[in-house]
C-alpha cells in the first residue's frame, strides 16, 4: 500500500513537470507552426486545415476598446498574462482523468477555445485536450493578442448554429455588428459561456439590463 502511495505522490509531482517541459522546449525552440490563409488557418505541425474563416469578418479597431476589455473580462481574466493555457488547469484536468474518470473539461481560456473552435472536435479526451494545448500555444506564438481577439470573436459558438459576432448580432437584434448597442454586446458576451441555454427574446431581454 506503501509503495502504491509513493507512486502516486510521485506521479502527482512528475505529471506537470513533463508538461511543463515540454511547453517551454516548444517556447525556446519556435517554428512557424500557422500558416494563415485567405479563407482559414493550417497548423503546419499536422497540416491540418481549420474550418473556413466567416466571410463577414469584424476587425478588432471597429470595436470600442472597453467592449474588448470586457471579451476578456468576462471570457479570460488572464488573457494577457498566459501563453495560451493554464498550467493549473491543465493538471487539475488530467489528475480528475486519471484518478477520478471524470470527463475531461472544456477550454479555460480564450485561446484554447478559438484552438478547438477552429481545428478539434468537441470530443473530451486526453489526446484532444493535449492537441488543443499544442495548437493554443502555436496561435500564441504566430498571431499574437490582439489578432487572437479578433479571430475569436469571429469564429466563437454564439448558440442557435451562430459562429461569429456578425451572424450572432443579426440573428439575435437583427442588425449588423457595427450597429450594436453597448448593451446588446454585452448581452451576447454574457451568454457565451452556454449560448445555447438562451432564446432569441431572451437575449434580447437580457441587453436591458445591462
Amino acid at each position: 500500500m506503501k509503495q502504491k502511495e509513493l507512486f502516486y505522490t510521485f506521479f502527482l509531482r512528475a505529471l506537470p513537470i513533463f508538461f511543463v517541459a515540454v511547453l517551454v522546449y516548444e517556447q525556446f525552440f519556435p517554428e512557424r507552426k500557422i500558416l494563415v490563409q485567405q479563407d482559414r488557418l493550417v497548423y503546419l505541425p499536422d497540416q491540418k486545415e481549420s474550418v473556413p474563416l466567416e466571410l463577414e469578418w469584424v476587425r478588432l479597431k471597429e470595436l470600442p476598446e472597453d467592449w474588448i476589455s470586457y471579451v476578456v473580462q468576462v471570457e479570460d481574466r488572464r488573457f494577457y498574462t498566459h501563453g495560451g493555457y493554464s498550467l493549473s488547469d491543465i493538471h487539475s484536468t488530467l489528475l480528475s482523468s486519471l484518478f477520478f474518470f471524470r470527463k475531461i473539461r472544456g477550454a479555460s481560456t480564450i485561446t484554447q477555445q478559438l484552438a478547438r473552435t477552429l481545428f478539434l472536435s468537441r470530443e473530451k479526451s486526453l489526446s484532444r485536450k493535449w492537441k488543443e494545448i499544442q495548437i493554443a500555444s502555436a496561435l500564441e506564438e504566430d498571431l499574437g493578442k490582439r489578432e487572437i481577439l479578433e479571430y475569436y470573436i469571429n469564429s466563437v459558438y454564439w448558440g442557435r448554429g451562430m459562429n461569429g459576432l456578425s451572424q450572432a448580432s443579426r440573428y439575435y437584434f437583427r442588425k449588423k455588428s457595427i450597429r450594436l448597442e453597448k448593451n446588446e454586446f454585452k448581452a451576447l458576451v454574457q451568454i457565451l459561456k452556454k449560448p445555447d441555454w438562451y432564446s432569441r427574446e431572451e437575449v434580447v431581454e437580457l441587453s436591458k439590463t445591462l
